[in-house]
Order: structure tokens, then sequence, then C-alpha cells
């Protein structure tokens, strides 16, 4: 979903159009979750239990769900960074953390974990998909040159750093930065590349 959110705003959607729709998702679910976490027995906050079962993790029962955070953060993104710093930052997101959970989960065990449990192999990873989908980004627009792999690194490290640090605390595991990754990845990597381009503008 955020790959496709990404796309369509890149190639189609204006930055108030896109807002209109995030802000009215954002409302919607945002009653949504208060309904639902307000008032366990109304028959909507129980048909949405009933859906989220197979869908949400497990601490998300009682808690608010990742999709309002998703929907917070681009937002956030969208309403405050240049178009293609927003566009990373959610596919930073989209691509770079699953991705770091993968080599985390998958191959972790070759390497030391950090007191919060995530891993330097799962670090690794998403350093490397997020520069891998940075060079893509910018390749057709600006060619190959030496500034395109020194921003494709800072994309890299902006959403490999930002994952590492980021997630909410549960059981013992998660943080240090005890925010939703939904939220705290595309506004946090986000943030971090639009200070780095400052050195780069003409990829702003």
């Amino acid at each position: 979903a955020g790959v496709a959110m990404a796309g369509v705003y890149q190639s189609i959607l204006t930055r108030e159009q896109t807002l209109w729709i995030f802000g009215t998702m954002f409302t919607l679910l945002g009653l949504g979750e208060y309904i639902r976490l307000k008032f366990p027995n109304h028959i909507l906050s129980r048909i949405a239990m009933w859906i989220m079962q197979a869908l949400a993790r497990t601490y998300e029962m009682k808690h608010a769900t990742g999709m309002i955070y998703f929907v917070t953060g681009v937002l956030i993104c969208v309403g405050f960074f240049p178009k293609k710093v927003a566009v990373l930052s959610i596919l930073f997101l989209a691509i770079g953390d699953p991705c770091a959970s993968t080599c985390g989960i998958t191959w972790g065990y070759l390497g030391p974990k950090f007191s919060n449990g995530k891993s330097l192999v799962g670090f690794l990873g998403g350093v490397l998909s997020c520069a891998i989908t940075t060079f893509l980004f910018y390749y057709g627009e600006t060619g190959l040159s030496p500034s395109l792999f020194l921003v494709s690194l800072l994309g890299g490290f902006s959403g490999g750093i930002t994952e590492l640090l980021c997630g909410r605390v549960v059981e013992g595991s998660g943080g240090p930065i005890d925010i939703d990754d939904n939220l705290a990845v595309p506004v946090g990597s986000g943030f971090l590349f639009y200070l780095g381009l400052q050195f780069f503008p003409s990829f702003l």
C-alpha cells in the first residue's frame, strides 16, 4: 500500500489533493479508533475486532492500529516536505522497514544485537534497501554521478537509522524511541534526508 501511495502521489496527485484525501482518512480512522477503544462492547467495535484478528498485531487489539499512524505520517510528510522527499520517506517505510525486519529475523544471528532487540544485520538490510530505493528513484532523472551515490547513501542511512531507533516497545523489544514505526520512519527519515539534501539542492 505504501509503494502504491508513493507512486500515486509522485505521478498523479497534487499536494493539496493528497492532503485532502489523507485528511479525510485520518478523520474517519480516528473516529473509528476512538469508538473501538472507548466503547469495546459496541457492535461496531466487535466487528472491527473480528476483522482485526486476522490483520492486526496482537498489541494493536487494545491500542491504536498502525494504519492511523501511517496516515498521520503521510500527512506530515506531504504537508512539510518537498514532494520528492515525501515520496521517498513513504518508500523508506514501505520498502526499507520490511527489508530490515526480514534481514534481522532471517540472518540477525550472524551479527550482534542491540539492546532494543534489533540486529546489526537488520540495520544494514534497512540501509541497503533504502539506499537502492533512493538510487532507483533519482537515476532516471540525474543519471550516474558521484552526487547520486552520495545521496543514495544519505537516503540509506536516513531510513536505516530511523528504523533502528524507533518502534513501539512491546515485551521489552523496540525503541528506544517509543513511537510506532508507521509514523516514526517516514517522518524521521524524511527529516534527516531533507536536512542532508541541503548540501545537494538539485535533488530536492
